[in-house]
């Protein structure tokens, strides 16, 4: 059971039938004239005209259900907009039927081209399990305005998300939910959309819920920024049900409590297959708490399969876990849980989601921000993401930090266990923790063709967990590959010498450095009786942040990290460099006495040693969209370092 199954499980159990309606139906207008359009909106290459979603919450047959409707209107007017709107793909995910569907394209002159039902095709994913429904509306042209709508039945969702925003303006946007009397939602509207409002006197057997907004600017994507996080959207949930009581539906602490109960349900037959896994651990009490947590995560990590997909119940019980050694997500959870707790090891769960998709909000108490489990460990203040492979203690992925979460801490009272939540900062890893440094060694041979690099790079925390906890279980021409891209990252044409490599599992994070020594072409270049030397390209290609258009969200970095780097040059006799001042470079963003971005390089020379420090570092996750200029220049320091060539000439 997933977490979203805990979730929808436990919310349907307390909903009672007691209204009961017909099928819900939706209509467009069957004939309409083409919108009448701006030059302005004409000129454009896209633009939607209509975007409605509704949910309708009914009791049928005693059956509680949603009907969800999207209906969309599309002008398209280039060849690249009509690729783009032409193929509708609808999710069937906890959709029991798609109970109709119409589309169709009006063209200028108002002709109107009908979808064909008989054309629309299934698609099911083996792995996953999910479901589509695809289909192509047919004569679209320049200037036509594609509309279609559909109402799918399905399960219902007591917690949900609603984006009303996309990468196109949005001339008409709407919102409508109605529900039997004796249910109220709550909701809440972000990034500048419109307060949904309860509609007193439309329907007195129902409650009808509205918003609608005019012209919703579009989002793009852009650099150092979530999209959907940033996107107009209505999160709403089920909040009362008052043919019970006048309590508050799904608070934080309900979700703890059942959060909790499901974690921690184990059978006689799991308790005693967890007793022997855990003879085979080798765990020394007498060792520090975060040696003993490594040893078990890495046990568990590379033995344990985790199947994100399949829903067998038994991929949450322990003793087939252990048996079989395949887990769901849920599973896996609790084996690690409970192992630590058998092992006195003090942790707890916390559930939380990405940010990538939609901040963590404390102040409404959704159950839709319920995704993902975490561990927490109070003791040392460390975090376990049980099946996240790459991810290893103290560091989570990610998108699940620089965020709250709903931490969930077990109490015993009595013959009572239960547990207590409470909405909690997951804080964000120290950017020393992750970390990119190069130490490096160059020289030139004798003709000036060639540059001799002695590499030492070492990464550590998030910039290490594609590789390090891979490294070890690879073959040797899996690892020879490895270094060779990472080599050629650098230096596409670097003839590698030697090289050697190892992963690191005793400093506070997982760290893999590697040490090669390599010749290339590449970074000289002889221009007359001067050579170019590309000293900048030896730190490797930089990311640049180029301003096209105005930017519209703040800063939002995945992780903090830093950047120590060192470059010694061995200058030959007789020779001097002439620019060397080029190698200066001091760009920092301020914040009242504090330096969160900065990009500082300088050099020192003694006598024919050069030697180059570079400091760049990230300490911080947000940045105001009103400083936006000043994180970019330190972010673009970075790329301009990379494009410094210094001159080499002989000494006059």
């Amino acid at each position: 059971m997933s977490v979203k199954s805990i979730v929808s499980a436990f919310a349907l159990c307390l909903v009672s039938a007691i209204a009961l309606a017909n099928n819900p139906t939706y209509e467009w207008e069957k004939t309409r004239a083409r919108f009448t359009l701006t030059p302005k909106e004409e000129s454009l290459t896209e633009l939607i005209l209509k975007q409605h979603v509704q949910y309708e919450y009914v009791f049928i047959d005693e059956a509680f259900l949603m009907y969800s409707t999207t209906h969309r209107i599309i002008y398209v007017n280039s060849n690249e907009a009509i690729q783009k709107h032409n193929r509708i793909v609808i999710s069937m995910n906890n959709a029991l039927e798609l109970v109709d569907l119409k589309a169709r394209a009006i063209n200028k002159d108002g002709k109107s081209v009908y979808f064909d039902k008989s054309n629309l095709k299934e698609l099911k994913e083996e792995e996953s399990g999910n479901a589509y429904r695809i289909f192509a509306i047919e004569g679209v042209e320049m200037g036509s305005e594609i509309e279609y709508y559909y109402t799918r039945k399905m399960y219902p969702g007591l917690f949900e998300r609603a984006y009303m925003q996309s990468d196109v303006v949005i001339k008409n946007s709407s919102f409508m939910l109605s529900c039997p009397k004796h249910l109220k939602f709550d909701f809440k509207s972000y990034n500048g959309y419109e307060s949904v409002k309860e509609q007193e006197k439309e329907d007195e057997e129902k409650n009808v819920y509205r918003v609608s907004m005019t012209n919703v600017s579009p989002m793009k994507e852009e650099s150092y920024s979530n999209y959907d996080a940033n996107r107009k959207r209505i999160e709403f949930k089920l909040a009362y049900n008052t043919a019970r009581s006048q309590a508050r539906l799904y608070t934080w602490d309900d979700a703890a409590k059942k959060f909790y109960n499901v974690l921690s349900e184990n059978s006689k037959d799991d308790e005693k297959a967890l007793e022997k896994f855990i003879k085979t651990l080798g765990d020394n009490p007498s060792d520090k708490t975060e040696v003993r947590i490594r040893k078990i995560e890495s046990k568990i990590k590379t033995t344990i399969q985790v199947n994100t997909e399949r829903g067998d119940e038994n991929l949450s019980k322990i003793e087939s876990i252990l048996k079989y050694k395949i887990a769901s997500r849920e599973g896996v959870t609790k084996l690690f849980m409970t192992l630590f707790t058998k092992l006195k090891i003090n942790c707890y769960p916390v559930v939380t989601c990405s940010r990538e998709n939609a901040k963590f909000d404390a102040g409404f108490d959704s159950w839709g921000y319920l995704d993902d489990y975490i561990l927490y460990f109070p003791d040392t203040k460390g975090f376990l993401a049980p099946y996240s492979f790459e991810s290893r203690y103290p560091l989570v992925p990610s998108q699940f930090t620089s965020q709250k979460g709903l931490f969930i801490e077990p109490f015993v009272m009595g013959d009572l266990k239960s547990a207590l939540g409470s909405v909690q900062d997951i804080p964000a890893a120290d950017y020393q923790l992750n970390v990119d440094n190069m130490d490096i060694n160059a020289s030139f041979s004798d003709d000036f063709s060639t540059v001799i690099v002695d590499h030492t790079r070492s990464f550590s925390g998030y910039n290490a967990i594609y590789i390090a906890p891979y490294y070890n279980v690879m073959t040797e021409e899996q690892r020879t590959k490895l270094i060779d891209e990472l080599t050629k990252g650098i230096a596409p044409d670097a003839t590698i010498k030697t090289w050697k490599a190892k992963v690191d599992d005793g400093k506070d994070v997982l760290s893999f450095d590697i040490t090669t020594t390599y010749h290339s072409t590449h970074f000289i270049e002889k221009a007359g009786p001067r050579f170019l030397f590309k000293v900048g390209q030896l730190i490797g290609p930089q990311s640049e942040m180029y301003r096209d258009d105005e930017r519209v969200t703040d800063i939002e970095n995945d992780y903090n990290r830093g950047y120590a780097r060192v470059i010694k040059v061995k200058i030959p006799d007789g020779y001097s460099f002439k620019n060397l001042n080029d190698l200066n470079f001091d760009v920092a963003y301020l914040d009242k006495n504090e330096k969160p971005f900065l990009f500082h390089s300088s050099y020192s020379l003694n006598g024919n040693a050069l030697e180059i420090k570079i400091d760049e570092y990230y300490k911080q996750i947000y940045a105001p969209l009103a400083r936006y200029e000043d994180y970019r220049k330190v972010i673009n320091a970075a790329a301009d370092f990379n494009k410094v060539t210094l001159v080499l000439e002989k000494v006059k």
